[in-house]
């Protein structure tokens, strides 16, 4: 897997959330409308397009909890 640090913080893609959690793209975006998990806006330093990422501990919380709200 490859993650990004970003204040000591793991960040994990979206393709790897989807992967750990078990779930589809629209079942993640669903999640992140109802605020099971919140991403993290990300701006690389070559100026790509904004991406979300999300914490591994937020994930690792969802995992954990049953993907309840928090």
């Amino acid at each position: 897997m490859t993650t990004r640090q970003e204040g000591g913080d793991d960040l994990l893609t979206v393709k790897e959330v989807i992967a750990l959690l078990h779930v589809s793209r629209p079942t993640l975006y669903r999640m992140m409308d109802e605020g099971v998990i919140a991403p993290v806006p990300y701006n690389s330093a070559l100026k790509r397009p904004l991406r979300h990422y999300f914490k591994r501990a937020d994930v690792e919380r969802v995992v954990r909890d049953g993907r309840r709200r928090p």
